[in-house]
């Protein structure tokens, strides 16, 4: 192989690599990846949330059920509300366990509820947000959420309870809410 043949070899590596380089960065950009996570702090809120509490493994079938269970809730116009999860942080479940309310956020407090779903009651003197608007392929995950809603707190010396909010909107965005104790 001549020092020619092999160079041009080197080159269309190069430039295939580049290329692909940038067509993943147009999408990341374009799914919304550069954009930053918007917070801020509210006061006085007070949630009632109709569904139900599931516990078990982190991606269980029974929470996927669930899940779909309370969208097809919204869906077919039984709730009128927003789709929210209420993600617990519990000392006493294990590494990959999970406890979770998947319910949906009530419009309005008289809401006719279906048989069989319990109603949540959530209320928060101060209420830390995170506004995640990008697309979900390309959200930060949990951890990096709740950590800059803790640093927000932590700025104002209070402390968090131990769990989230999360509301799921129909655009794909989410707003993530913890409350001060």
């Amino acid at each position: 192989m001549s020092i020619r043949t092999r160079t041009k070899k080197y080159l269309y590596w190069v430039v295939s690599f580049t290329a692909l380089f940038v067509i993943l960065l147009t999408v990341y950009f374009n799914l919304g990846g550069f954009k930053k996570i918007q917070t801020a702090v509210s006061k006085n809120n007070k949630y009632s949330l109709a569904g139900k509490e599931v516990h078990g493994r982190l991606t269980s079938k029974e929470e996927h059920y669930l899940f779909e269970e309370i969208k097809g809730l919204i869906d077919d116009g039984s709730l009128s509300g927003t789709l929210a999860i209420v993600n617990y942080k519990d000392d006493t479940l294990g590494e990959y366990e999970s406890r979770r309310f998947v319910g949906v956020l009530l419009n309005d407090e008289i809401s006719m509820i279906p048989s069989g779903l319990n109603v949540l009651e959530i209320e928060g003197e101060t209420t830390f947000r995170a506004a995640l608007t990008m697309h979900p392929l390309v959200m930060p995950n949990t951890g990096k959420v709740e950590s800059k809603l803790k640093l927000l707190a932590d700025e104002r010396g209070l402390t968090l309870k131990n769990y989230t909010l999360e509301k799921l909107y129909q655009d794909n965005s989410v707003i993530v809410e913890m409350f001060a104790k």
